[in-house]
């Protein structure tokens, strides 16, 4: 992690393409290698926001291609423009094939182009895509940078200028202004006048809070919220994260509450952009929850290192396990647990396609028609594979268990993540039909026929909101699984 000040800043022209490739030739980026893509990055605009792009490439090509898609944003492609490509300094001539696509006439090594960053419509894709306004931005080189053309062992050695007065943190490593890593699509800078960094060391690696802005909680509060969390999942499941850890917060654009808030987990960072318009206790107990979520992704999926699509886990089975960790740090109580449990409920009962796709199908179809769907019942397939071990096993194993299995098994890191996870999912006392009958078949919940073994009791009238509370008369196998759960009464 590094915090830079740049005072060079401000719009500049832009250098003509023959002396930019040469520049890129003879300038010194920081110590590299023949596997080296080498970029910089500068800030000439922000109003209108725009970022110029210079890269050396590692070998030469004759094709280019940047992500025109990613999590629901699109046209990400179209944000690209004059684009230009030189091979020494030789001007190639090169077409456009489509939005991120590119063709050269021959291989060029040299390239410069600009990037239109303007905030999405979207306020939600905001932690998911670059954006720049006058106060501040996020840099992802996922979304800046060509895709697939990194040679094996190369890295990629990141030179960013940021406007005067402004400074930039990072989740990759950096010095003097330049940054170098061998996972660029997992890089992210948060620029702008107010960015501030704080660390902790936890095990064998560092979590470091990044923000920008003025917020209701203090920076040190928020970076003991997401130290907890790492320790808890750490012993949840049996591993730590050998690498550093960030967690950028950002404030949600307009005058909004904690209620209103965007993330992603990319690699080793959290993006969160959170509403603070709130006091103190609100922000603070908003940013707990979501934060219980994001950070259980730098588990699952980006520490498991399963291959496939497997959506309906990484997302719906983390909602559930998320929810568990708010309710064991008493981040929320029982009854706000069994709240949050009946309102996914109703909304997954919405669903015109609750019974149409299995929860595999529905990760398949998840950016283009179901995207709910892996959440909501992945999330209550999730709490009912939960209750039946700890009720198979008189609350000696849970869904925490299945957990420290899946990091336990190294050797799985190469297979197929629905075929290893059902399998661990099957390998539990009681559960060896439980995927087939839930994950891997349609068919829509009966919550309330499927939790009346287990003590809870649902109640739905029409045109109200379900409600879901500990039966009356619970026997005591009943109410030793619910208070293994943590229930009180």
């Amino acid at each position: 992690m590094q915090l830079l000040q740049n005072d060079s800043g401000g719009p500049t022209r832009r250098m003509p393409l023959v002396i930019a490739c040469c520049f890129l030739l003879l300038a010194g980026l920081g110590e590299t290698h023949a596997q080296t893509l080498r970029a910089q990055i500068k800030i000439t605009s922000v109003a209108p926001a725009r970022v110029q792009i210079d890269v050396q490439l590692p070998a030469a090509t004759d094709v280019l291609s940047f992500r025109n898609t990613h999590a629901g944003a699109l046209g990400l492609g179209d944000r690209i423009e004059r684009m230009e490509v030189c091979s020494g300094t030789t001007e190639v001539k090169i077409k456009k094939l489509a939005p991120g696509e590119y063709q050269g006439e021959a291989k060029f090594t040299e390239l410069s182009y600009e990037v239109n960053i303007t905030e999405p419509a979207q306020p939600a894709q905001m932690s998911r895509v670059s954006w720049l306004n006058s106060t501040q931005g996020l840099l992802m080189l996922a979304d800046l940078l060509p895709r697939g053309i990194r040679g094996t062992g190369s890295v990629a050695s990141i030179d960013l200028e940021v406007p005067s007065g402004w400074s930039a943190a990072s989740n990759i490593s950096g010095k003097d202004h330049n940054y170098l890593t061998a996972e660029p699509e997992h890089g992210v800078f948060l620029v702008g006048a107010s960015v501030r960094e704080k660390s902790v060391r936890i095990g064998a690696g560092t979590l470091s809070f990044i923000t920008s802005d003025k917020w209701p909680i203090s920076d040190d509060e928020a970076l003991k919220i997401g130290e907890k969390l790492i320790r808890e999942y750490s012993n949840m499941t049996g591993y730590s994260p050998k690498s550093n850890s960030s967690v950028m917060l950002i404030p949600y654009p307009g005058q909004e509450g904690p209620e209103r808030w965007s993330a992603e987990t990319r690699g080793n960072v959290v993006v969160l952009l959170l509403g603070r318009q709130a006091s103190r206790k609100r922000v603070k107990a908003k940013l707990g929850i979501v934060l219980s979520h994001e950070i259980f992704h730098l588990w699952v999926p980006n520490a498991l290192g399963l291959q496939g699509n497997y959506d309906w886990f990484f997302e719906g089975f983390t909602v559930y396990q998320a929810l568990r960790m708010d309710l064991r740090l008493e981040l929320i109580s029982f009854e706000t647990y069994l709240e949050t449990i009946a309102r996914v409920y109703d909304s997954y009962l919405l669903s015109p396609d609750a019974d149409r796709w299995s929860l595999i199908e529905a990760s398949e179809l998840r950016w283009t028609t179901v995207s709910s769907l892996v959440y909501e019942k992945g999330m209550l397939i999730a709490l009912l594979y939960d209750l039946a071990l700890r009720s198979a096993t008189n609350c000696q194993e849970s869904l925490d268990d299945v957990y420290r299995q899946l990091f336990r098994q190294q050797q799985i890191r190469q297979g197929s993540a629905n075929e290893t996870i059902i399998k661990v999912l099957s390998e539990r006392t009681g559960m060896e039909t439980f995927s087939r009958d839930y994950v891997e078949k349609t068919g829509r919940i009966d919550l309330e026929q499927a939790l009346a073994p287990f003590g809870i009791q649902l109640k739905r009238s029409t045109g109200k909101a379900t409600q879901l509370r500990p039966a009356s008369d619970l026997n005591q196998t009943q109410r030793k699984g619910l208070r293994c759960l943590g229930y009180r009464g």
